[in-house]
């Protein structure tokens, strides 16, 4: 089976897209299939996992020019202020990374269709790409991808902000969507990355798959500082707060604890000079979450999908703030009634440290992190993504072949 694998793509760091594209796409090659991958300089498609790639053109934020758009944008992430504007539905998030303009979006159709023509593409799988659902409809081959409670339409929408793609459907001949969002519904099979109970969908053609890939078994090395735990671990993304509101608040809660604080994602090079010089206070671009949450109190967040995963393959509970974007409110409501973590409102250190309390003085917390890792574990990752999928191509393939079935007597 030849398969195209075809992330989202934004100009905004945006790991979550990229890394799970990734690893179906190392699922589908260890399978003995044929998968390629999409990406786009947009700086966070990093080495790729096929040899078989196709480069995609990175959409301009607003459907601004590139040249405006890659100046601007950075600056407003960096200084936070893209974090101050309430998000409220993936639809605005298509809008706001370009993903919705009618030019990128004819651009990135005609590529893909030309390549699923070009190398015989049996089916697509979209990662949350638009333009890959419609060229995969346009070619009618068979089209699969990941879905998600808060990106359905029924949620949340902004369907007036849907114009370039409604223009794009009617200039192919396909019904128009209304809503972008309507577009995750024309999937023949739909892959939620989590659980019912933290993302209770229903219908036909839907799995659940929980964790993607097999996560390791949590052990502890050393019994003494698991029942310290000794370690308070942050991962708050690009733009959700104030870069100068974020280094005070981990300082002033350094100051108060006597455990270490872990912020990931942040080079120790661009912390500023106040928060080097406490010694329990840690900055890495990335750390060795499998050394690090074992032994964390909580994974304090921003409520973005991959984090409030990582955290769950562990087995910790959370903190999260998930500021003014819809996906992580909804996952910071989720969390909170799973009884697997606390949402804050306002983050500052008293609000955290609170929070810490209360974590400490509530073993059900843990435990019902405990639980959902179990039910995460249970529901067969990338296994059930291949395995559907191989079906469904396989049955495509027998009614193109036989497209009059003959009862037998």
């Amino acid at each position: 089976m030849r398969i195209l694998i075809v992330p989202m793509f934004a100009l905004s760091p945006m790991n979550g897209p990229w890394s799970r594209t990734q690893t179906i796409a190392r699922a589908f090659l260890a399978a003995g299939h044929d998968a390629a991958i999409a990406r786009a300089a947009d700086g966070n498609c990093h080495h790729p996992v096929s040899s078989k790639v196709l480069t995609l053109p990175a959409p301009s934020p607003l459907g601004l020019p590139m040249a405006i758009a890659s100046r601007t944008f950075p600056i407003a992430t960096k200084l936070g202020i893209a974090g101050r504007k309430p998000v409220k539905s993936f639809e605005e998030v298509l809008w706001l990374t370009g993903n919705l303009s009618y030019g990128y979006t004819i651009k990135c159709v005609d590529m893909l269709r030309a390549y699923i023509k070009s190398k015989q593409i049996d089916a697509v799988y979209s990662e949350f790409n638009l333009a890959a659902i419609i060229a995969a409809k346009a070619e009618g081959i068979p089209l699969i991808g990941s879905v998600s409670y808060p990106t359905q339409a029924a949620y949340a929408n902004a369907k007036r902000k849907a114009k370039g793609i409604n223009r794009v459907l009617s200039e192919l001949g396909l019904p128009r969507a209304g809503s972008a969002l309507n577009l995750f519904t024309w999937l023949d099979f739909r892959f939620v990355p989590s659980c019912y109970e933290l993302e209770p969908m229903e219908g036909p053609n839907l799995a659940f798959c929980g964790f993607l890939e097999a996560i390791p078994p949590v052990q502890a090395s050393d019994p003494a500082i698991d029942d310290q735990r000794n370690a308070l671990v942050f991962y708050m993304g690009t733009g959700t707060l104030p870069r100068k509101r974020f280094y005070r608040a981990v300082c002033e809660i350094a100051d108060a604890v006597s455990y270490g604080l872990y912020v990931a994602g942040v080079d120790e090079s661009d912390a500023p000079a106040s928060a080097k010089n406490r010694k329990n206070l840690h900055f890495g671009k990335r750390f060795d979450f499998s050394e690090l949450l074992p032994h964390a109190v909580a994974f304090v967040n921003h409520g973005g999908q991959n984090s409030v995963m990582t955290a769950l393959e562990y087995g910790v509970p959370q903190i999260i703030f998930p500021g003014k974007v819809f996906e992580r409110q909804y996952n910071a409501r989720s969390i909170v009634n799973a009884g697997a973590g606390i949402s804050l409102d306002d983050f500052t250190s008293e609000t955290i440290l609170e929070a810490v309390e209360k974590l400490r003085g509530d073993a059900s917390l843990t435990r019902n992190a405990a639980t959902l890792r179990e039910t995460l574990s249970s529901l067969g990752g990338t296994s059930c993504i291949v395995s559907h999928t191989e079906e469904l191509v396989a049955d495509r393939i027998v009614k193109k072949l036989f497209p009059q079935r003959i009862p037998l007597d």
